[in-house]
């Protein structure tokens, strides 16, 4: 839901097409399970620029740093799941 609100902002509000994808598994956040994108073409550059992303971070992190929360109907201490969203500055 978060990648298509990116294209949203970048689309609807400033007129700016953009490839929504997936990152591959060198380009993933560090840690993480996946990474999503949006990018955008630059036409003077020939290249695409990243403009936004969000990184499905699993129970990585809360496995690493003990961040547990209480399951209310077994009572048991589990390990959260994790995002990590950003868009980027350039966006200004």
């Amino acid at each position: 839901q978060i990648l298509d609100l990116y294209a949203e902002v970048y689309q609807g509000l400033m007129a700016i097409p953009v490839v929504k994808g997936r990152k591959t598994e060198k380009e993933k956040f560090a840690g993480g399970d996946f990474t999503t994108t949006v990018e955008a073409f630059v036409s003077a550059s020939g290249r695409g620029i990243q403009g936004a992303t969000s990184h499905h971070l699993g129970q990585n992190f809360s496995k690493m740093f003990d961040i547990v929360f209480e399951d209310p109907e077994t009572k048991d201490k589990k390990f959260v799941f994790q995002n990590s969203w950003g868009i980027t500055t350039r966006t200004i």
